[in-house]
């Protein structure tokens, strides 16, 4: 795989996980917030800051991908 490859894949699963986080964030999933994975970054904080941080973590991840796009285009 050439790097140009390797960059696009990164691309791909950065825009994924920055779509998933934001519309987890949007929608307010209790399945998602219940997760014991999310709770370590969000285990003090109450539910509104915690859709808006992970908002806030997809777009950042979103930027990133599009960085990632950019540099290699």
């Amino acid at each position: 795989m050439t790097l140009q490859g390797a960059t696009l894949v990164l691309v791909v699963l950065f825009t994924f996980c920055g779509i998933f986080s934001i519309v987890a964030g949007i929608a307010g999933w209790s399945w998602f917030f219940d997760n014991i994975n999310v709770r370590v970054l969000t285990g003090k904080l109450r539910r509104p800051l915690a859709r808006l941080l992970y908002i806030v973590l997809g777009l950042a991840i979103l930027a990133m991908a599009m960085y990632m796009y950019n540099i290699t285009a």
